[in-house]
């Protein structure tokens, strides 16, 4: 289980001449915080052209389980040209089982959230979503690592965490 730790959001300093740091809102957008993840086990269904195919991708996931009950479901995605997008189960101690699946894993470390509600409805405001958590982050004093893959984990029907993988503090370039 994720270890979950408030994020330096409020800094204040020179530059903000002492008043905190105000962070973009989008409606429905919850503010962001950062998260230690262990490392994650995943059996994954790689989408055919990137974000375009992540809905078959899932599709074809989601058809060889007898229920949605208990599982934890997530999208990985490996920016670049072209981006690379897996949807993924999670294994662990209570669901184990590949499913038959290729299996992949992400790396412990820190990640920057932020929750969106009503997901389904907002799919063409992701882009924007991540583009202002990216700016949260820069604010915030962290800075996004481009070397591990960003996550979205679809913690309800109605819920999905946009998750930003971030340097340690002190280690930015």
């Amino acid at each position: 289980m994720p270890e979950w730790v408030t994020g330096p959001a409020a800094r204040t300093d020179k530059a903000t001449q002492g008043h905190p740091r105000q962070l973009g809102t989008i409606a429905g957008v919850a503010r962001p915080t950062v998260t230690n993840l262990h490392e994650l086990a995943f059996a994954y269904v790689k989408a055919v052209d990137g974000f375009a195919g992540a809905g078959a991708a899932f599709d074809q996931l989601e058809g060889r389980m007898d229920t949605l009950r208990g599982r934890k479901m997530y999208g990985v995605v490996y920016p670049g040209d072209p981006i690379r997008y897996l949807a993924c189960l999670l294994l662990d101690d209570e669901n184990a089982d590949d499913l038959g699946f290729e299996r992949t894993t992400v790396p412990a470390g820190r990640y920057a959230h932020t929750l969106v509600r009503d997901w389904e409805s907002r799919i063409s405001e992701l882009p924007a979503i991540v583009s202002q958590l990216e700016s949260d982050i820069k604010v915030s004093g962290l800075t996004v690592d481009r070397d591990r893959p960003w996550l979205e984990f679809y913690r309800r029907i109605d819920e999905l965490l946009v998750m930003l993988p971030v340097l340690p503090e002190g280690n930015h370039p």
